[in-house]
């Protein structure tokens, strides 16, 4: 509870002042101690209400300055450096705040430094060293000296988010419905510096936060925040947007994915948080001040070529499929790069080519004193993620509920599998089952499958994967944690027979019953040819 107490974005209870958590599903603050509810929009305005009072108070302080302004101890006059928040009267060490800072970009909460300058450069040194061959630790190495400590302006972002996500091929219209919620996470308002690279320095521990005083930063490094609210905004969806994607990308089974970001009421708090900085060019290398967590960007970005595995898969199994029907290293290869022309043009539809930035990091690290000297712990349960987490919600039974999405579950696989085995061999199956006097001669379904396998690609892509992905398996999250298979109420049968009669509705009656006259037609010259060889 003391924690909680120290976590500057905690919710309370509104009846018995509990910690409150987030209801993704009823989208409200619900108290496990008394279980009352609060509604999202009350934190907000309490927050506001406290802000206001703040600022005021704070811009009473005395040492509160202009840009240009007297020292009012010793008479000295006294320049505050441009994009700092802080000045020094270097004749008697006053200390001054810009007014603008103190007006428009106060902060609400401060981390102190918990890392000395010399223990970030060890930091720094000890990765770089690790990656040596790197270009980048190279350029670390020789300008390591330079690293400089500041108090980084951001805003601490907690409450419930929205979003739509979609895949990026054209054949796809589902849209689907993601929710979350932000359980502390810190975005930079400093244009200067590149936000991913500081993100990769996160989690910060907020239990450590304290509320806002000048005297946290006199002597200190400041920057100012130079971005307006709107750009802000912006950032904080494109921060949450990277927090969803790797949960998004997961579930739909894809990294071509388009989201549209809607933030709720959430509660921001303009903060400063630690960290030391070094800019080479386009090398940023950043060292977290309170967890000693590192980060550099990386110069060059990496392709993105995880949406050739499915291609590859589909590829691989016509050519298996051909195989069966006729076991020759010739055909086989025709195959493969027939059926691997005609999956990779389908699948890199609506796609071009993807690039990532990458940015290096160190694992999740806490750092704490002990008689002055500081241990450093490492590991991924080390400190609290509140990075984004994705929840997909689907409309069941009437209301929308958290679920667990899926595409080729194992009955799904199976099912598609020995339909296209079936279909694919069928002459040969009924010969088989109908030959009492072992007579047939199976490799003339070779016949059978010049036509079927084609027809099995078509089908696939034109529609059996659009079924897959437009109609997704689903599992509902319980409030236990445990899982059941659901159906959303606008889900749809994609059962052979589903396939079957959306082929129909597709070509239309007159093509369907002509192309049923041929398939008859080809399947009882292949059945004859089977049974009766000479």
């Amino acid at each position: 509870m003391a924690e909680t107490k120290n976590n500057p974005l905690a919710v309370y209870c509104s009846y018995c002042g509990a910690p409150a958590e987030y209801d993704i599903v009823h989208q409200e603050y619900h108290c496990g101690y008394c279980g009352g509810t609060t509604d999202i929009h009350e934190p907000v305005q309490r927050l506001g209400a406290w802000r206001d009072a703040r600022k005021k108070e704070v811009l009473r302080d005395k040492s509160v300055a202009e840009e240009k302004c007297v020292c009012r101890n010793c008479g000295a006059e006294v320049v505050i450096p441009e994009g700092e928040a802080m000045g020094n009267c270097e004749f008697c060490g006053g200390k001054f705040a810009r007014r603008a800072f103190a007006a428009s970009e106060l902060p609400e909460v401060i981390i102190p430094f918990v890392l000395t300058e010399d223990e970030a450069r060890a930091r720094l040194t000890e990765w770089a060293q690790k990656n040596q061959k790197q270009e980048e630790a190279k350029a670390v190495l020789a300008n390591i000296q330079n690293l400089r400590g500041y108090y980084l302006p951001y805003e601490l972002i907690r409450g419930p988010v929205t979003a739509e996500a979609e895949r990026m091929e054209t054949f796809s219209d589902k849209k689907y419905h993601v929710g979350g919620f932000l359980n502390g996470i810190a975005v930079n308002t400093s244009k200067q510096l590149d936000n991913l690279v500081l993100d990769a320095m996160e989690p910060f521990e907020w239990t450590a936060a304290r509320a806002f005083e000048f005297a946290f930063i006199a002597g200190q490094r400041v920057k100012l925040s130079d971005i307006d609210a709107k750009k802000t905004e912006a950032r904080v969806l494109e921060e949450v947007e990277a927090g969803f994607r790797p949960d998004v990308e997961k579930q739909l089974q894809t990294t071509g994915v388009k989201m549209r970001m809607h933030a709720g009421d959430i509660l921001r708090l303009p903060a400063l948080l630690p960290a030391y900085v070094l800019k080479i060019g386009p090398v940023l290398a950043v060292v977290n001040g309170q967890t000693g967590r590192v980060a550099v960007s990386k110069t060059k970005e990496e392709k993105v070529l995880s949406w050739l595995i499915e291609p590859t898969l589909m590829t691989l199994l016509a050519t298996l499929l051909m195989w069966l029907g006729q076991p020759s290293i010739e055909l086989a290869s025709l195959t493969a790069v027939v059926f691997g022309l005609i999956f990779f043009t389908a699948f890199s539809d609506g796609r071009g080519e993807e690039f990532r930035r990458v940015v290096f990091k160190t694992e999740k690290s806490r750092a704490e004193r002990v008689q002055s000297k500081l241990n450093v712990t490492q590991g991924e349960d080390t400190i609290e993620d509140t990075a984004a987490k994705a929840v997909f919600m689907e409309p069941v039974g009437g209301e929308m509920v958290p679920v667990k999405i899926s595409f080729y579950t194992p009955l799904r696989i199976i099912v598609t599998l020995l339909g296209a085995i079936v279909f694919n061999t069928l002459p040969a199956i009924c010969a088989w089952l109908i030959d009492t006097e072992g007579v047939a001669q199976y490799q003339y379904n070779v016949v059978w499958m010049v036509l079927t396998v084609p027809i099995t690609v078509i089908l696939w892509i034109a529609i059996g994967r659009i079924r897959i992905y437009n109609y997704p398996a689903l599992e509902q999250i319980l409030p236990d944690g445990g899982t059941k298979s659901v159906k959303a109420d606008d889900a749809r049968n994609i059962s052979p027979w589903r396939l079957f009669m959306d082929t129909k509705e597709a070509l239309g009656w007159g093509p369907f019953l002509a192309a049923v006259g041929f398939f008859l037609f080809m399947f009882l010259g292949t059945l004859g040819a089977i049974l009766m060889p000479d």
